[in-house]
């Protein structure tokens, strides 16, 4: 597990140290123990984890990087939506301590999880939060709504619009492009990135969104 996470992580050319690796096997590994009660996801295997979930998500990091300038606008609020065991939001946490990540789900046990998840691994950006998205209220506005085949795209921002800071982005990230294509009036197709997992030969690619 180890080794194809380390190469993984070079093949994407994403700097890491040697606790933030700890951390994200120390996640796998909570994942697995918590999936045994909790059936949090599909996946049992370690080795799939790390590719299917793991990698998934810190594939998109660097294309993440190129719409959002911390040296331009600050570090990102992040919001994650419908966000499970913490898939993409706590991997981000690990790897971006500076930015500010709120994840959210309606199950109350994947939100207990996350939780737990955060405080083991000592994730002080972290903030989870168990209720439906349109019911959730922010003065501030977040400037990343991100999901991981949450929703159809229209769905995810309907619910969620009023969340997004002005300048806010949505990043969704979904398999086969002609799978969910279609931008909401008033929306704009910022980005359409194909992500390069590592070891996982499927079709990934990054929805950036704007008004």
């Amino acid at each position: 597990m180890s080794q194809t996470l380390e190469e993984g992580l070079q093949i994407l050319k994403l700097p890491y140290s040697d606790a933030q690796l700890d951390q994200l096997k120390r996640y796998a590994d909570l994942i697995l123990k918590w999936n045994k009660v909790y059936n949090l996801t599909a996946i049992r295997q370690r080795e799939e984890l790390i590719t299917h979930h793991l990698l998934d998500c810190l594939a998109v990091l660097p294309v993440v990087g190129q719409y959002v300038d911390p040296q331009e606008q600050g570090d990102p609020r992040v919001l994650d939506v419908g966000a499970g065991a913490g898939l993409p939001g706590l991997v981000w946490a690990i790897m971006r301590p500076a930015w500010q990540i709120t994840t959210i789900d309606t199950v109350q046990k994947k939100a207990a999880f996350m939780r737990q998840a955060a405080a083991n691994l000592g994730l002080h950006n972290v903030n989870v939060i168990h209720d439906r998205v349109e019911h959730l209220q922010d003065a501030s506005g977040f400037d990343v709504i991100s999901s991981r085949a949450f929703s159809s795209m229209q769905l995810f921002v309907s619910l969620s619009e009023h969340l997004l800071a002005p300048k806010g982005l949505y990043m969704a990230l979904k398999g086969r492009k002609e799978v969910d294509s279609d931008i909401p009036s008033g929306w704009t197709l910022a980005g359409l990135e194909k992500i390069e997992v590592p070891f996982l030969p499927e079709e990934r690619h990054l929805f950036v969104i704007k008004r």
